[in-house]
């Protein structure tokens, strides 16, 4: 167990957190979290016993071995990839270099040695240790994790200084993954991952028998991986025994209550003012007036803070401007680098109002195609069309070399939204991580992430009906992620996306581009639904690779079997279909009893309270807008696969 008692972290005069305790038993899966700047690396830092805190102890079990991956990237040197992977089993590669040695001497021992027994014994003593942690199976494992994270085997004989700050991450990932420490602290692990990598993590760590304690801005791992979590905010620790999702949805009601309890605090405070006010110079009520001051005085130092609600902000994005129902085509379109082609003979319709997440391993073209749709790269061969009246706005890693350099990043915002005041500007951008005196910095001398970001901001704002966008999410912290999920799933126009968040994928996009082998295959639906049909097709192509093959006896045999294998593939397809369909309606009797919510006359819009609260009011219908284009995409769809059957 790791324990913190009364911890106290400053700098300054600034307190981090003050008598903060933490406990961190065994087989915890932990998610800490809360807003940048509230000390969630710090505290890693004091449960790992890597910084000694201003006030408090940490103590900690005998034998306990800690794990530790930071944000910061790693330097690794001298070794190759799989040797660099294998230095974590330096203690059990030091028995097995002694157990060679053993052998060797002994082949070149008599029978009638009297040393030999003692050889012989230490060798068996060795060789049994040596088995019982699987010694000859450490290459094999070394192996796995490597490539389970993104490394092709031609890589893990290649020198770790050819590789990139991110890959150099990975390989500190996986000697973590292979050291198995009793403790397993993870600062922002999926940063530098794929999401081949993220898959192959989760499923890395949920047969991890030790703790885990990790700070992520992916709220699908949290959610996939994580079952308690504490949250850091304000100076407080809360602790919420549930996932991302449930843990939003918790801390919305405490703070309602907290809301509650401070307008409560409020009248307290007030009326024992007024109690002070009035008898203050009655010498028979002295006693009772000075009792009255010691409570006030209680309660100030006391007062309930509230912290910002996550609902409380909406970015908004522009109407998307009117359109055809056909926006964007590549007909036979074939792109390649010299001799590399890249896609080949691709066929790709964009249509108005979806939301599209393309997906592929690295290298596969997915940035390439965004590219070509923006008009960034020309296509090698085949026909691109933007069809009339589309406004197409593009987001990737190089549109931050576009900003002004001359501007601050408030003037930056201003320039793009000239009509906004100067306080909605500032919150806009208090959504994208530049707060108080940030928003007066000049453009030049932001940081990379930082120009990223408001490069995003500015690429949101513009009036368009078509957004491409690449990675909008890499520099994001997880309010920023919440603003940028909420704001597309308003949009009205269309969205075409590459990004390595899956939540987002989840919860926006109706469909899902495959990209793989030069060529794309569309899958409707969103992340999850896209995993349920992969995972349909892995386990069809496994029984039909298992089937028992024989040679037919005639030509009728061999139409019979044919016909049989159909109506087995007409079955399970059957079966895939009932499947869709009961799952779209249960999520469509989900949003109709939402909907009835909404529309009551006890606190819906039907309440005619709710219209004396302009923000309320707003609130409801734009909930009422989302939930009512999200109803009407499930009804389409269910009527898709209801026809399918007829």
């Amino acid at each position: 167990m790791i324990q913190l008692s009364n911890i106290n972290v400053s700098f300054g005069d600034k307190a981090l957190f003050k008598n903060l305790g933490w406990n961190i038993g065994l087989n915890e899966r932990i998610a800490l979290v809360g807003p940048n700047g509230a000390g969630k690396t710090t505290l890693f830092k004091v449960a790992l016993g890597l910084m000694v805190p201003t006030q408090g102890q940490r103590s900690c079990s005998n034998g306990m071995r800690t794990g530790y991956l930071p944000q910061e990237e790693v330097v690794l040197a001298g070794r190759s990839v799989l040797e660099e992977a294998m230095s974590v089993f330096a203690d059990q590669r030091s028995i097995q270099e002694e157990i060679d040695q053993l052998s060797s001497l002994m082949s070149t021992m008599d029978q009638d040695d009297p040393e030999l027994a003692p050889v012989v014994e230490r060798y068996g003593e060795l060789h049994h240790m040596f088995e019982g942690f699987d010694g000859y199976l450490l290459e094999t494992r070394a192996r796995s994790v490597l490539q389970g994270l993104g490394f092709s085997p031609a890589d893990l004989d290649q020198p770790v200084e050819n590789f990139s700050g991110g890959w150099q991450m990975r390989l500190a990932l996986a000697k973590l993954l292979l050291e198995e420490p009793s403790y397993l602290f993870l600062d922002e692990p999926t940063n530098h991952l794929d999401i081949e990598s993220m898959d192959f993590l989760e499923g890395y760590l949920k047969g991890f028998r030790g703790s885990m304690v990790v700070i992520s801005h992916d709220r699908y791992f949290i959610d996939r991986t994580i079952k308690k979590i504490y949250e850091l905010d304000l100076g407080r620790f809360s602790l919420y025994h549930t996932n991302y999702s449930g843990y939003l949805e918790e801390k919305e009601k405490r703070r309602e209550l907290l809301v509650k309890q401070k307008e409560e605090q409020a009248k307290e405070i007030e009326h024992i003012r007024e109690f002070i006010a009035r008898w203050r110079g009655n010498f028979i009520k002295r006693a009772m007036v000075h009792s009255r001051e010691k409570m006030l005085e209680r309660l100030l130092a006391e007062r309930i803070e509230i912290p910002q609600s996550r609902r409380s902000f909406r970015l908004g994005l522009p109407e998307a401007p009117h359109c055809g129902r056909r926006m964007l085509e590549l007909s036979h379109v074939t792109k390649g680098y010299g001799d590399k082609v890249v896609l080949k003979d691709i066929d790709f319709l964009v249509e108005k109002g979806h939301k599209i997440g393309l997906l592929g391993v690295n290298g596969a073209g997915k940035t390439t195609l965004l590219k070509m749709m923006a008009g960034v790269e020309e296509v090698t061969s085949g026909e691109k069309t933007l069809y009339p009246n589309v406004s197409l706005a593009y987001f990737a890693q190089h549109t931050a070399e576009m900003l002004d350099p001359a501007k601050t990043v408030m003037e930056q915002v201003e320039s793009v939204i000239p009509t906004e005041t100067p306080g909605r500007v500032r919150t806009i951008l208090g959504a994208f991580l530049f707060s108080g005196d940030d928003v007066f910095k000049p453009v030049k001398v932001l940081s990379g992430g930082e120009k990223s970001r408001l490069a995003l901001c500015c690429t949101l704002l513009l009036p368009a009906n078509l957004l491409i966008m690449d990675e909008p999410t890499n520099h994001l912290d997880l309010k920023g992620k919440e603003v940028l999920e909420q704001a597309l799933k308003e949009f009205k126009g269309t969205v075409v996306l590459v990004t390595h968040d899956r939540y987002i994928i989840d919860q926006v996009v109706d469909t899902i581009v495959e990209v793989a082998d030069q060529a794309l295959k569309i899958y409707p639906g969103n992340y999850s639904e896209y995993l349920y049909k992969k995972e349909l097709d892995r386990q069809s192509s496994q029984a039909a690779s298992n089937a028992p093959r024989s040679e037919p006896a005639s030509e009728e045999k061999s139409d019979w079997e044919e016909a049989k294998r159909r109506k087995a593939r007409e079955a399970a397809e059957e079966r895939k279909r009932l499947r869709l369909i009961s799952e779209l309606e249960h999520r469509i009797a989900t949003l109709e009893a939402r909907q009835r919510q909404l529309e009551s006359p006890s606190g819906g819009l039907a309440d005619p309270e709710v219209y004396r609260n302009g923000d309320r009011m707003k609130g409801l219908m734009n909930q009422f807008d989302s939930n009512k284009q999200e109803l009407q995409r499930l009804l389409d769809r269910w009527e898709h696969y209801h026809a399918k059957g007829e």
